[in-house]
C-alpha cells in the first residue's frame, strides 16, 4: 500500500487535508469521495529527509509506556484514532510524539494499525508488529497489547539487570586506571629526576616504569587518539565481518561469569518471546524467525535458526532444544512436558520466570565475585610500581655515603 497526501473539502465545504494508504491513486480518491469528501490535490508521499543532527532518542521506555496506556484505552472500550490522538497529546518527547501522529495520520486514513506501526521500525520491532497484527486478525487487540505491554516491561528489566551488571565492574576498572595514570604522570617523574640527578643506574624494574611514565607524559594526547581510532575502526569492522563477529560472539558466551550471565539472559528472553507470540497466534517458525533476527549474538541466531529448520522438518521443539550446547537440559524437559500436554507457552513463560530469577541471582553475585579479582589486579600494579621506584633507594644510600 501506498500512502497519499491529499487536499479537498467536505459536504459542508470546509477545507480538509490529510493522509490516506490505499493500492493506488485511483482507489485513494474513491475512498475518499465515499466519505463525503471532494479532492483538490492528491499525491503520493515521498521519503522525509529529517536534517536534525541532534534528535532526541526513542528509548524502549518510551515505547513500554505508550503500550501500557493504549492497552489501557482499549480494554476500556476507547476507540483506536481516540487512543493514539490522547496519546500523541500526553507524549512529552517530541520525536516520539510526531511518529505517534504519523500512526494516527495513517489510520485515520483508512490503513490498518499494523500497517501505520510498520512504518516505524526503528521504534516498533519485528516482533511488536506481529503481535499487533495477530491481534487485529483476531479481534483481541486488547488483550494482544495487554500482554506486548507486560512483555516489554519484563524484556526492559531483564536489560536494566544486565546493564546494571556490566557497569559496576567498567566502573572500577576505569577508576582504577585513572588511579594508576595519575600516578605515572603526577608522581613518578618526582622519583626520576631524584635518580636521574644521583647519576644512578636503575635496576630493570624501575626503567621500565619510569619509560612508561614518560610515553604517558609524552605521547597521552596521541595514545588517546589511537585507542579511540581502534575502538571505531573494532566497531566497524564487527558490523561489517561475519567471521569477526561471530569469533567474538562465541568467545564472549565462553567468558567466565559473563559468558553464563548472556546465555541465561538469552534463555529467558528467547522462551519468554515465544511464549508471547504463541499466546497472541503467532506461528511457531514464523516466532523463531522473529527472535533470530534480535538475538543480538550470532552463535545464539544460529542455533534458533537450526531448531527452526529442524521443527519445520517435522521435529517436536524440544528434540533440537535438548541437541544443542546453548539450551540446559531443563529448558528441554520443560518445552517437552509443554508439547505433551498442549501448554507449550505456558511452559516457556514458567521458564522465563526461572531464568529470570537465575539473571537475578547471578547479577547480585557478580559484584561479591568480581570485586576481588578487581582488587588483587590493581594490587599487584601499584605494588609493582610502587616496588620498582623504591628499588634504588636502597642503591642511593650506597651513593651518599
Amino acid at each position: 500500500m501506498t500512502v497519499y497526501i491529499w487536499e479537498g473539502r467536505n459536504r459542508a465545504g470546509n477545507k480538509k487535508s490529510g493522509e490516506i494508504a490505499a493500492e493506488n491513486k485511483q482507489n485513494a480518491i474513491e475512498r475518499l469521495t465515499g466519505d463525503g469528501i471532494f479532492v483538490k490535490s492528491i499525491k503520493a508521499k515521498g521519503i522525509e529527509i529529517n536534517l536534525r543532527l541532534f534528535k532526541k532518542k526513542i528509548k524502549e521506555k518510551d515505547v513500554a509506556i505508550f503500550t501500557k496506556g493504549f492497552s489501557v484505552m482499549i480494554g476500556s472500550g476507547l476507540p483506536i484514532l481516540d487512543s493514539l490522538d490522547i496519546l500523541a497529546d500526553q507524549e512529552r518527547n517530541p520525536e516520539f510524539k510526531k511518529i505517534i501522529k504519523d500512526v494516527y495520520s495513517k489510520v485515520e486514513g483508512g490503513s490498518t494499525l499494523t500497517f501505520a506501526l510498520s512504518g516505524h521500525k526503528g521504534v516498533f520491532s519485528e516482533l511488536y508488529v506481529n503481535l499487533v497484527d495477530s491481534g487485529e486478525k483476531s479481534g483481541t487487540l486488547d488483550e494482544v497489547t495487554k500482554r506486548l505491554s507486560a512483555y516489554l516491561e519484563k524484556m526492559i528489566a531483564l536489560k536494566r539487570k544486565i546493564r546494571g551488571a556490566m557497569i559496576y565492574p567498567t566502573m572500577v576498572s576505569a577508576v582504577a586506571a585513572g588511579v594508576v595514570a595519575l600516578i605515572l604522570i603526577v608522581v613518578i617523574p618526582s622519583f626520576a629526576s631524584l635518580y636521574q640527578s644521583a647519576g644512578m643506574l636503575l635496576p630493570l624494574p624501575t626503567r621500565i616504569v619510569v619509560n612508561i611514565s614518560e610515553a604517558l607524559r609524552s605521547y597521552f594526547l596521541y595514545i588517546i587518539g589511537i585507542a579511540a581510532a581502534i575502538f571505531f575502526l573494532f566497531k566497524y569492522l564487527y558490523k561489517k565481518s561475519y567471521k569477526l563477529r561471530k569469533a567474538i560472539d562465541k568467545g564472549l558466551l565462553n567468558i567466565p561469569i559473563f559468558g553464563m550471565l548472556i546465555k541465561k539472559a538469552s534463555i529467558a528472553r528467547f522462551t519468554r518471546t515465544l511464549g508471547s507470540l504463541m499466546k497472541s497466534g503467532v506461528a511457531i517458525l514464523e516466532g523463531f524467525d522473529i527472535i533470530a533476527k534480535t538475538a543480538g549474538n550470532i552463535i545464539i541466531e544460529e542455533n534458533l535458526l537450526s531448531i527452526k529448520d529442524d521443527v519445520a522438518n517435522g521435529s517436536s521443539v524440544a528434540e533440537p532444544l535438548r541437541k544443542s550446547e546453548l539450551f540446559p537440559p531443563m529448558v528441554s524437559h520443560m518445552v517437552s512436558v509443554g508439547e505433551k500436554t498442549g501448554k507449550l507457552d505456558e511452559m516457556l513463560e514458567k521458564t522465563a520466570d526461572y531464568y529470570e530469577a537465575e539473571v537475578d541471582d547471578t547479577v547480585n553475585n557478580l559484584s561479591t565475585l568480581i570485586e576481588p579479582i578487581i582488587i588483587v589486579i590493581l594490587g599487584v600494579i601499584i605494588g609493582f610500581i610502587v616496588i620498582a621506584m623504591y628499588l634504588p633507594i636502597f642503591r642511593l644510600g650506597t651513593v651518599i655515603k
